[in-house]
């Protein structure tokens, strides 16, 4: 019987992409240099960096203060230009001012959680530990979870099965006895089913081939997961 629902964060609970457009457009407007190229290019630019960083601080390669300095340098040399550690930090400030002032829940999260009333719940999350807690406490939800398990404080990131162990040891319950829901097919669900827990994948913009072919249940907004659930009794 499932007893505990156990969520990621960005992509799941908190808009972490529309964060970062609201803060990209607001560096674009601050940049003369980034105006060499569209706003869609210069986005799409830093979201390819930002993504290929990310995955080295997560693999352990590198520290969470040099993935944002890396990233920034990145951009910076895809315009053609080149930027020290003091620009590229005093670029980030300003990125990350506005990410973080634009964080927001889902319109679906809040009725998700009111109707999951009877069930624990908790998140294992990748990231910087700090920073994603903050997401959960400024967006009002941090109290609404018994744990909260971020990769930032381990060695290990999704979709390694010590993580998702963490959470379970943490909550005291076996694997079968919980679900993982997250928006990352391979990192979330699949990394939560290959420690034996069930999965519910969330796929907001739609999944590609058939759901049927899925060894997880797809859903398109949180609003289905209590449904979902009844199917794991």
């Amino acid at each position: 019987m499932i007893k505990v629902v156990i969520f990621d964060i960005d992509g799941t609970l908190v808009d972490h992409l529309g964060a970062q457009q609201a803060a990209l457009a607001g560096l674009y407007e601050m940049l003369e240099e980034a105006k060499r190229v569209s706003f869609d290019e210069f986005a799409a630019t830093w979201q390819r960096e930002a993504e290929r960083y990310m995955e080295q601080y997560l693999a352990g390669n590198i520290t969470f203060v040099q993935q944002r300095l890396l990233r920034v340098k990145a951009v910076y040399e895809s315009l053609g230009e080149w930027a020290t550690d003091e620009r590229a930090m005093i670029v980030f400030r300003n990125y990350l001012a506005t990410y973080e002032g634009s964080w927001q829940l889902y319109d679906d999260v809040l009725p998700c959680l009111d109707s999951l009333d009877g069930y624990r719940l908790a998140v294992v999350s990748n990231g910087d530990s700090g920073q994603q807690r903050r997401k959960l406490e400024r967006t009002g939800i941090a109290s609404r979870f018994e744990s909260v398990v971020i990769s930032g404080d381990l060695d290990v990131s999704k979709p390694h099965p010590d993580i998702f162990g963490t959470s379970l040891r943490e909550l005291g319950v076996p694997a079968e006895e919980a679900v993982y829901v997250g928006d990352d097919l391979e990192s979330d669900a699949l990394g939560a089913t290959g420690v034996g827990m069930r999965a519910v994948w969330l796929a907001r913009e739609g999944c590609a081939g058939d759901p049927a072919d899925l060894s997880v249940p797809v859903v398109a907004s949180l609003s289905q997961v209590e449904k979902v659930l009844t199917t794991f009794r």
